[in-house]
């Protein structure tokens, strides 16, 4: 009689437990999903960027030829060279081309709620994917042809199965992670510089035991260096893939690592106070010494190259994995007031969505599509096309198939396409192209922050 009475009110329970159960093992998918809508949001609405643009060619012909151009012309490039390729068999459209970079960003939002909740708890994971979603730098990522997107999903699926392989433990669970940890290159050089955060981790750790873990890891990394050697050789001897770094270019490329979100940095700050001050209670400080290395990795990496090569400031948004679990860890500073935790998480959300809508409502960067059909409609006959630098001509010729472009300005007049962000910086680049005082600067028009469209006529 008393096992009867006292198994009636437990049945309501279970029921609730398995529930609340099912909702947390949802997260991820909900997570993914959103992310998804996101960057689906008005993803065609702009013209591709230069950047974007100059992995059309690259990328045109059978898979074979694509791959063959990767070994030979385009090593540092394979992992945007592929992910255009694979857009292209969607269709040609920028909507087509930039939709796997969607998929990639959802991808990796999803699978760090799964890694944050092996790290920190099940709340400070869903915390962390939301504010990876929700990073408009992630978001702006997710909205290019290029292979930051990838290169984030390599970086989360990578972490993933490291910590996967550590908590469960067993020689064959280090397989997939090498696999996926050697070919991190290939999503996006910066990418591998993840594998210095996961070496020191396996350090920090101290675990018995863990040599199938320091085998996969050393083989990893030394895969991963010769590929960024190769990769290295190829981007030396391109001038014109970026510019050199400096202060302001590093800061502009850091706000991309936090989605210029100042809620999101101080909560990335105070969760990394929370993981170093764990100490002793969870194995020690390996947990902070992942994140913070995800954090940093990027950053030190992006330094210690432009010493030597050009570099992309906003590759830097490979940071943000490792500021979202950040975010997530400091949960466990706030989570014994009600009021204070989800005071914090409104304001993180109230912050990610006015970044985001920022972002959205930007004028664009380069806007090629209404600068072609300027130059269709106002060029005579006797004027010619001229596009500076030379790798924005494939931008150009997205949008106007049918226009000639040539290097230098002939006949009576020339329409000059420059990339560049300011309207003397326009003209100091246009005039090698342009002979003067052959030829005047009529007049100058700009189409997006970065791009500018300028008619020579002879005086």
């Amino acid at each position: 009689m008393t096992e009867g009475i006292a198994a009636g009110p437990t049945a309501p329970a279970d029921s609730t437990r398995t529930h609340s159960t099912l909702l947390w093992r949802l997260a991820p998918l909900a997570v993914a999903l959103g992310s998804l809508l996101l960057g689906l949001v008005a993803l065609g609405h702009r013209s591709l960027t230069t950047d974007e643009a100059a992995s059309l060619a690259p990328a045109d012909g059978p898979l074979g030829t694509v791959i063959s151009r990767i070994a030979h012309e385009h090593p540092g490039g394979a992992g945007q060279l592929l992910l255009v390729k694979l857009a292209t068999a969607l269709g040609h459209d920028e909507r087509s081309l930039r939709l796997p970079s969607v998929l990639a960003v959802a991808t990796a939002a999803g699978l760090l709620v799964v890694l944050g909740t092996l790290l920190l708890g099940r709340l400070a994971g869903l915390v962390a994917g939301l504010a990876l979603a929700g990073n408009a730098g992630v978001v702006e990522a997710s909205r290019e042809a290029r292979p930051y997107a990838v290169g984030l999903l390599g970086i989360v699926l990578a972490t993933l199965l490291l910590v996967w392989a550590l908590e469960r433990g067993g020689g064959l669970r280090w397989l997939p992670y090498a696999v996926v940890a050697a070919a991190l290159p290939f999503t996006h050089p910066l990418a591998a510089s993840v594998l210095v955060a996961h070496g020191a981790a396996l350090i920090t750790l101290r675990r018995p035991g863990l040599w199938p873990a320091g085998t996969a890891i050393v083989a990893a990394g030394v895969t991963a260096a010769g590929l960024l050697a190769w990769m290295a050789a190829d981007r030396h001897d391109d001038p014109d893939a970026a510019r050199t770094l400096d202060l302001a270019r590093l800061g502009h490329g850091l706000g991309h690592a936090i989605g210029w979100n100042p809620v999101l940095a101080v909560l990335a700050a105070g969760g990394l106070f929370a993981l170093f001050a764990r100490r002793g209670r969870d194995g020690g400080w390996w947990r902070g010494v992942l994140v913070a290395g995800l954090v940093a990795a990027p950053a030190a990496a992006t330094l210690l190259a432009a010493t030597g090569l050009p570099v992309f400031s906003g590759a830097l948004v490979l940071a943000a994995p490792g500021v979202a679990l950040a975010a997530g860890a400091a949960v466990t500073l706030i989570s014994g007031d009600a009021r204070l935790l989800w005071g914090g998480l409104a304001l993180l959300g109230v912050a990610c969505v006015t970044t985001i809508a920022v972002l959205l409502a930007a004028a664009p960067q380069e806007d090629w599509r209404a600068l072609a059909a300027a130059v269709e409609r106002v060029r005579r006959d006797d004027e010619t096309v001229v596009v500076v630098p030379d790798r924005s001509r494939a931008a150009f010729a997205y949008y106007a198939p049918d226009v000639q472009v040539i290097r230098f300005a002939r006949n009576q007049g020339a329409w000059v396409a420059v990339v560049a962000d300011t309207p003397s910086g326009a003209i100091a680049a246009a005039r090698p192209a342009v002979s003067t005082p052959r030829y005047a600067l009529l007049r100058q028009f700009r189409y997006g922050n970065g791009l500018r469209l300028q008619h020579w006529v002879r005086p």
